[in-house]
């Protein structure tokens, strides 16, 4: 009889963690991604020259 109670009780906590878990709404949603061009930096070299930081 215990080992159907122990069997009962885990898979239930299981079942809980993921409706628990499907339910949230972050989940279902997604940063948007950061594709865009990147800004152009630009530094001094040590001869005084303009450079492009890539």
């Amino acid at each position: 009889m215990i080992d159907y109670f122990a069997l009962a009780l885990t898979h239930a906590l299981i079942l809980l963690a993921l409706v628990r878990i499907v339910g949230r709404a972050d989940l279902d949603h997604e940063d948007e991604l950061d594709d865009g061009p990147k800004a152009v930096r630009k530094r001094a070299d040590k001869t005084g020259e303009a450079g492009i930081d890539a």
